[in-house]
């Protein structure tokens, strides 16, 4: 809005600066006596020739190759004048042969040169225009011959004024000229300053095409030799078309960047990809052929950027950038004015002060158009960075941000903050899984897909909160991570109902590389503001919530009290766990193993322990897990592995003839260097790597990982036996066996419980020993709690020729 006073003041000073350039006392000749010059001839004889007509003077106007002469006659001045002097002023400027010739009864006086192309010698020095002195005699009879000759159109519009109107208008055309210039200049050092503040690429067009305007309006306008040397000026004028040309080009690639973000005109289009070329040949049109052809030329790619930009402009608004407004505004001033200008070019339009004044009118309301529209660029694109901030860039959902920083204004705002709601949080607990079967992209692209399917499903469904990121937009779910979303219900009491729609879509296989994957997730919900008072506090309790989904009961919980005193026990746990490991509070036991045939103690395995001061003995069941998941796993498994080397240093004797197991996290084999350290601390309690075996809980699988082959290499080469814990619960146990190269495979208790009463379980433990038997590995067989149980194994033993290791209660040997 700021920028229509400021035009219209411009116009208007435009305009008053025009005719008081031309107005005044001042006559303008219709028709002048033409003369054609077939031969050269000199002025003296041109004086002389009888074929100077009137019906000559409409062809003398046009492009030619010929040269051409007018003839003013002026009557004697009066006896009371004795001599008087008229000014003859020249309005078209790019001829570039212009010679004036003044006679007296036939004696050539004095004669000037103004082309365009020509040294006018001293009379340059203090350039204020084209002014031909006439002076009349009283005694004499006075002629003024024109002779005119070029390749641009021979335009003739000419003034004749007295003494006193032609002072008045020099000064007046001084006063144009410097508006005009400074102007230009004053809008040329705020856009140096907006592009170094903007930084846009784009903008290096608009400053070219600043500098394109600013010469060819000198040129135009007739004060290039006010600013430009003679050398320059002539150059100028000698290639003007090849200016042109530039400018056309400079405006089509100004208008591409300009409009880059709303993807107009798109990458693939013929004027997008082969537009440059247009410029191209037109450029080397302006080497080959006459000016008259590629004036032609150019008029033709004038209307053609007249309406492409024009097109591509309106495209842009409807697709929402708003800056384009004063961008439009500006392409239909400067071609406006430059297609008119054209028109005079061509005499389809005569020169008159308002039309010799559109193309400075227009190029300079152009100007400021266009720095107006890159101001309004700048505020958009500094609204859409701080929409971007706010929305996740693969979905274009409201991101994290926006929950925590935009959405407690928002619900304040609508009055929202003393109503029931309910925070819905959905995890989709399978990326992992699905990276490592298809890449990250693939996964990440699978993740994306069902997003937006929820996303369209919560679009059509009523009694959901919508999230709004700008005037246009509105969504109904917030994208917290890559894998969590959130929704707001407003109808508690339907919550129920409106999660079955969304498991509905959820339910439905995506298609993944050609294969139909059905998506897991957990679903946890939290009551807003009894479970709840502020949106962290709501999304903490709704977190706690879904991760107590264990799918035997569905895969949605709601939260509840005693959900959150389990949580605040972990976390009092994580505590207590953090400070006694950094204090070496956890101890191990060391458990026998049993050779099932002799009955002798062939091991030990390590099992670690913690008794803590203020809520006694804690389960490895319950702390390891908390471990591995807070990250505290891998200063656990250092302490261990330290205290355990430790323990055997200082009892040598207990390991001669036996071996001691060591528990470990799958996780550690995971991370960089773990091989390398457990040797580091075998080295320094001076103790051999074949007295020890590494046991590894299987929750992970290890196919083609690079890290836990370096390490299970490194461990294997040193002397280390590795054997797979609590075999046959884990889903990826014969991968396991391959990556991990095995030793010793350890039967689950869940089998070894169940041999005496069930039968499917002795079938497994059977086919569990008989596959250590066929891999030439130990088997181990844990939980045997019965009398019952192991006289069965010690039968299996005999029956099916294989040694069976079995753990014992612990060894009083404690640490």
């Amino acid at each position: 809005m700021t920028a229509n006073p400021l035009i219209f003041c411009l116009l208007l000073l435009t305009q008053l600066s025009v005719q008081n350039a031309f107005g005044g006392d001042s006559y303008t000749p219709s028709v002048i006596p033409t003369f054609k010059e077939i031969t050269p001839t000199s002025a003296e004889a041109a004086f002389l020739s009888d074929e100077f007509s009137d019906n000559l003077y409409p062809e003398s106007q046009n492009f030619s190759e010929n040269a051409y002469w007018h003839k003013l006659t002026f009557p004697k001045a009066t006896e009371q004048e004795s001599t008087k002097t008229l000014y003859l002023t020249f309005s078209y400027y790019i001829i570039e042969q212009l010679d004036f010739y003044l006679f007296h009864d036939g004696q050539l006086v004095s004669q000037w040169k103004r082309g365009a192309l020509q040294d006018w010698g001293k009379d340059s020095r203090q350039y204020d225009g084209i002014w031909i002195p006439i002076t009349l005699s009283n005694q004499h009879s006075t002629s003024l011959l024109i002779r005119k000759q070029g390749n641009h159109p021979l335009l003739t519009p000419i003034k004749l004024m007295d003494s006193s109107t032609a002072t008045n208008q020099k000064a007046q055309k001084l006063i144009f000229w410097t508006f005009i210039i400074s102007t230009l200049c004053i809008l040329l050092i705020y856009n140096v300053f907006l592009f170094i503040l903007l930084k846009q690429p784009g903008f290096i067009y608009y400053l070219a095409l600043n500098l394109i305007i600013f010469i060819s309006l000198s040129t135009i306008t007739g004060f290039n030799r006010w600013i430009f040397s003679q050398a320059i000026s002539q150059w100028i004028t000698s290639n003007l078309f090849v200016v042109f040309g530039l400018g056309a080009w400079i405006l089509f690639r100004f208008s591409i960047h300009f409009l880059k973000e709303t993807q107009i005109p798109a990458p693939n289009t013929l004027i997008k990809q082969y537009g440059d070329w247009l410029f191209v040949a037109f450029l080397l049109a302006t080497q080959l052929f006459s000016v008259k052809i590629f004036a032609l030329l150019f008029a033709f790619i004038e209307v053609f950027l007249f309406f492409i930009c024009i097109t591509w402009g309106i495209k842009a608004y409807y697709k929402g950038f708003t800056p384009v407004r004063f961008y439009l505004f500006s392409w239909f001033f400067l071609l406006t004015g430059s297609i008119l200008n054209t028109l005079i070019f061509w005499k389809i339009l005569p020169i008159t002060p308002a039309t010799e004044a559109i193309f400075p009118i227009a190029c300079i309301v152009q100007l400021l158009g266009f720095a107006f529209a890159f101001a309004d660029k700048a505020k958009q694109m500094e609204r859409d960075r701080r929409i971007q901030a706010l929305t996740d860039l693969a979905t274009h959902l409201p991101n994290r941000t926006y929950y925590f920083d935009k959405l407690p204004a928002q619900l304040e705002k609508q009055g929202l903050t003393n109503q029931k709601l309910a925070l819905v949080i959905i995890d989709l607990t399978n990326h992992q899984t699905l990276s490592q079967a298809f890449g990250p992209a693939k996964a990440d692209a699978a993740m994306c897909e069902i997003i937006l399917k929820v996303h369209q499903q919560t679009m059509t469904m009523d009694g959901l909160l919508p999230f709004s990121l700008s005037k246009k937009n509105a969504m109904k779910i917030i994208r917290m991570t890559t894998k969590n979303i959130v929704f707001i219900s407003t109808q508690p009491e339907a919550l129920k109902t409106q999660i079955q729609q969304i498991q509905d879509t959820l339910d439905h296989p995506t298609l993944v590389n050609k294969i139909h994957f059905r998506h897991q997730y957990k679903i946890g919900s939290a009551l807003y503001p009894s479970q709840g008072t502020d949106l962290d506090k709501l999304y903490q309790n709704a977190l706690i919530a879904k991760d107590s989904v264990t799918y035997s009961s569905g895969n949605w919980v709601p939260f509840t009290d005693n959900l959150k005193n389990n949580h605040a026990h972990q976390l009092r746990l994580i505590t207590l766990l953090t400070e006694d490991i950094q204090h070496d509070i956890l101890y191990f036991d060391i458990q026998p193993q049993v050779d099932l045939s002799t009955n002798e103690i062939v091991g030990g395995e390590v099992l670690i322990r913690w008794h803590n001061d203020h809520i006694g003995q804690v389960s490895p069941g319950e702390f390891i897990p908390l471990a591995e998941q807070t990250g505290l796993i891998y200063k656990l498994t250092d302490k261990l592995l330290e205290s355990v080397f430790l323990w055997a240093s200082q009892h040598p004797k207990a390991l001669s003839t036996q071996r001691l197991s060591i528990n470990i996290s799958a996780l550690d084999l995971l991370q960089e260097n773990f091989a390398q350290r457990i040797l580091e601390h075998l080295s320094k309690y001076q103790l051999v790597a074949n007295k020890f075996t590494i046991e590894i809980t299987e929750t992970s699988v290890f196919q083609n990982n690079a890290l836990v082959h370096n390490n299970v290499k490194q461990l294997h080469q040193a002397g280390f036996k590795l054997a797979i814990d609590d075999f046959g619960v884990g889903y990826s146990s014969m991968q396991n066996l391959v990556a991990l190269e095995t030793d010793e495979l350890k039967i689950d208790r869940f089998f070894i419980t169940n041999l005496l009463d069930d039968t499917q379980s002795q079938i497994l433990s059977r086919n569990m020993i008989d596959l250590s038997k066929n891999l030439d590995i130990i088997s181990v067989a844990e939980g045997i709690e019965s009398d019952g149980i192991l006289q069965l194994l010690k039968v299996g033993t005999a029956k099916w020729d294989r040694d069976i290791i079995y753990t014992a209660p612990c060894h009083p040997l404690t640490t």
